[in-house]
């Protein structure tokens, strides 16, 4: 007991002289470990919050939509209850859903969105499948069937801060009273069928009792989507095969359309973001782990080396190697101890403030974020582990040296050596001030090397997660340049169904709108060799005044059937300009009726918008869809002095009008996204820039203690405080140049994989650019030059405190 406490007192003391430097490994020990902990939580968090929440509604496990078409409600049920394995279906409900214009100003505020109208089944307390959580307000009633009676998609009342109840206007005037608000599976992120994203800005969906949307679309007893849940052990692939056989035989006019959960974009793009985020942050967590590493294999060394001289007086008086290597070991294990206390602590504060941040970005019914005890365990034993081992190969490198060469190390001074020699040919500029701190650095290259790794690593971090987000604003000012171009007030008007071309006569005879121009817009896919990816077929005049897409390669015009796809989807199809591709696109046969169709089209050339999903078809040849001289959506410029508010309401009462927005709506709805992650980028920025001064102030501390008798020398001859100081400003400033060009080399490599690797999977429909911006540049040069290199600053009053006889005294 006597010998622990012994060695124990004798750590302590070494924690006493070193204090700073220990504090500063300790709270590098705990951003690492503190980062892994707080980031690690996304997933398990999401991932539960996601499944409670869908299994809270009961999401559909097949949904059959109608495209264009619609079919009587009675029909469509009978066809699916007569298929053989119809005891298979657990529930089975019809929905009527139809696009609309949204008017829900309030107090003077004007709030006009397209949107869409869902009309559901209420007889039985319903909707039972894809229910709606009630987030104020009350829920639809039995006794709502039929009147103007609605729930508002909570994402966009909160948006806008509407209250639980009140009333909308849907296009065409109809009124409408909304009772609450509330959540749909498919709206747990509100995504538009266009791509937009966290679009709760610009788009709003209505749930009413499906006998009030039929009513309000002039479809009595019609519906055109029907969802189902199955059975436990239901093969789903039979329940399909059936359901086309049976709606083949019942509907034959009819194109249908089968998804699962996996197909619903909200539903897809919340559950592939968390493995994709996930990833992410564990890349930050192990390089912030990664510095902590090297900074506390920094510390190590040095208290190691400091201890030469004792080490050797021991391993002289023949003192076994493990019993002279406990004490180095102690002042590790209480380091490691601190740093893992501290890094608990710290990402308990991560997690808070990322689970808040969590719940306002992604509110859900169910929002669970328990104590992850097993990644908070994981951390302290890495905090605990990572200062511990580093500190095993200093103390065994120092056992093996003979006693007779370490006790002859009588003082801290760093001797000539390393890659100084190389320099004494060399005729540097300058005096010895400017000389010796380049020696500093080349003399002992395992320390520089130290030091330099830290500093490589937080600039890394930092011009990966910056230039992260410079790539995304640059894809996304690409986006808004192209859309806009020469007219950056253009806004879309779709419509509720195709009308002949001189509908459009009536567009523009309106005093608010300048030009108008009619197109198609109809939803398809492009196959090759295998790959089939789904798009929107813009059929458009593509020598437009108003606008045409740029043409990045390949021309604008061909003599047969061409189409332009984007970058992203002829790579992603392993085409270019002049294959032949296969185009899959509803035909129309009659009035109301389409059939999916094939024909081989050249791919004439690929356009500059970074979206994958969009396509574009010359207007002439909407014949081979039977569309031709028909539009479903115009593309307008309002006249001048006009906003786009009176715009919406010059449009709003207009008939077949469904929504009008901008055509920047959904590279708007992607910027909101990206925007919202901004408060974890910037605490992991602020974490980033901590720990380079960490590692740093570290670093630049040891410096000074080691070389205490040389500092003391310089004194002891008349230097004054401020030439030391600035000595070791250059020295830190060499070490920080270094470690900055490194840093942004490392750092690009890390954002190329991020992109490509990670974004890319995540948004698989956008084309990213990989930017880093001067501003980036001058963030990492900022901290990894000027931070460090000002950080001796921090050591003036130790120098100037300095008992300059004591220091020159060696005890031998």
């Amino acid at each position: 007991m006597e010998t622990l406490t012994l060695w124990l007192r004798w750590s302590w003391r070494d924690l006493r002289a070193h204090w700073l430097q220990v504090a500063a490994i300790a709270l590098i020990i705990a951003l690492g470990t503190g980062v892994y902990a707080g980031l690690g939580a996304n997933k398990p968090w999401r991932q539960q919050s996601y499944d409670a929440s869908y299994a809270l509604l009961n999401m559909y496990d097949l949904r059959i939509t109608l495209g264009e078409s619609m079919v009587n409600g009675n029909d469509l049920l009978n066809a699916v209850r007569n298929i053989p394995h119809k005891g298979w279906i657990k529930n089975a409900e019809v929905r009527l859903i139809s696009s609309t214009l949204v008017d829900a100003s309030v107090d003077g505020k004007t709030i006009l969105v397209p949107g869409r109208l869902i009309g559901v089944d209420v007889s039985h307390g319903g909707p039972t499948v894809n229910g709606l959580f009630i987030n104020s307000g009350r829920a639809l009633q039995p006794a709502d069937a039929g009147r103007n009676t609605a729930i508002l998609e909570y994402h966009f009342a909160k948006y806008y801060g509407l209250p639980p109840s009140g009333s909308i206007r849907l296009s065409g005037g109809a009124a409408l009273d909304y009772v609450g608000q509330g959540m749909s599976p498919e709206y747990f992120m509100v995504m538009t069928d266009n791509g937009g994203m966290m679009a709760e800005s610009n788009f709003a969906a209505v749930f009413v009792p499906l006998e009030t949307a039929q009513a309000l679309t002039n479809n009595q007893g019609m519906v055109n989507d029907l969802l189902l849940t199955l059975q436990n052990g239901a093969d789903r692939g039979i329940i399909q095969k059936e359901i086309g056989s049976a709606f083949a035989a019942a509907f034959p006019q009819v194109t249908v359309s089968f998804l699962t959960p996996k197909d619903d974009a909200a539903y897809n793009e919340l559950y592939s973001d968390v493995n994709g985020d996930q990833t992410m942050y564990m890349v930050v967590a192990y390089l912030f782990l990664a510095g902590a590493a090297f900074g506390a294999f920094n510390l190590a060394s040095r208290l190691v080396e400091a201890q030469r001289r004792e080490i050797g007086i021991g391993m002289a008086l023949g003192m076994p190697d493990a019993a002279i290597a406990i004490r180095p070991l102690l002042v590790a294990l209480q380091i490691a101890i601190l740093g893992a206390l501290l890094g608990i602590g710290a990402g308990l504060l991560l997690n808070n403030a990322f689970g808040r941040l969590l719940q306002e970005m992604m509110p859900m019914p169910v929002f669970r974020t328990p104590f992850q005890l097993e990644l908070f365990a994981q951390a302290a034993a890495l905090g605990i582990a990572i200062p511990f081992v580093a500190t095993l190969y200093p103390v065994w490198r120092a056992v093996r040296v003979s006693p007779v060469d370490a006790i002859q190390t009588g003082h801290l001074v760093a001797k000539g050596g390393g890659f100084a020699p190389a320099l004494s040919r060399l005729p540097l500029p300058g005096g010895s001030f400017v000389q010796m701190p380049i020696r500093n650095v080349l003399r002992s290259p395992h320390r520089t090397f130290l030091t330099l790794a830290g500093i490589t690593i937080a600039v890394t971090l930092l011009v990966a997660i910056l230039g992260m987000l410079d790539s995304i604003m640059a894809t996304i000012h690409q986006a808004k340049t192209e859309l806009l171009q020469n007219s950056p007030n253009r806004m879309e008007v779709d419509l509720d169904h195709f009308y002949p071309g001189d509908w459009l006569q009536t567009i523009r005879s309106l005093p608010a709108i300048a030009d108008a121009e009619g197109g198609i817009q109809v939803g398809g896919y492009v196959s090759h060799n295998g790959v089939k990816l789904e798009t929107i077929i813009d059929a458009i005049d593509l020598d437009s005044a108003l606008w045409k897409p740029t043409i990045t390669a390949g021309s604008r015009h061909s003599d047969g059937p061409g189409i332009i796809l984007s970058e992203k989807a002829a790579r992603d199809l392993g085409v270019k300009p002049g294959d032949s591709i296969t185009l899959i696109f509803p035909l129309r046969e009659g009035l109301s009726t389409f059939r999916l169709a094939e024909k081989e089209v050249k791919v004439i050339g690929t356009h500059a918008l970074p979206v994958r999903a969009i396509s574009y078809l010359d207007i002439r040849q909407a014949g081979m869809m039977g569309l031709d001289g028909l539009t479903n959506i115009v593309w307008i410029n309002p006249a001048p002095g006009i906003s786009r508010g009176e715009v919406e309401r010059a449009l709003f009462d207009q008939a077949g009008v469904a929504s009008v927005q901008p055509v920047s709506s959904m590279v708007d709805s992607f910027e909101s996204l990206m925007n919202s992650f901004l408060g974890v980028m910037y605490i992991v920025a602020f974490a980033v820039s901590l720990l380079a001064f960490l590692i740093t102030f570290n670093s630049t501390s040891i410096n000074v203690d080691e070389r205490a008798r040389e500092i003391a020398t310089m004194f002891a001859f008349g230097l004054p405080v401020g030439t030391a100081t600035r000595m070791t400003m250059l020295e830190n400033l060499i070490t920080g140049m270094l470690g900055t060009i490194l840093g942004i080399g490392l750092g690009y490599v890390v954002l190329v994989w991020m992109m490509t690797e990670r974004m890319a999977t995540q948004f698989r429909t956008i084309q990213f650019r990989i930017v880093v911006s001067p501003a980036t540049i001058a963030v990492a040069v900022v901290i990894g030059v000027m931070v460090v290199a000002l950080t001796p600053l921090l050591n003036i009053r130790k120098m100037a405190r300095m008992d300059i006889p004591s220091t020159l005294r060696v005890m031998e």
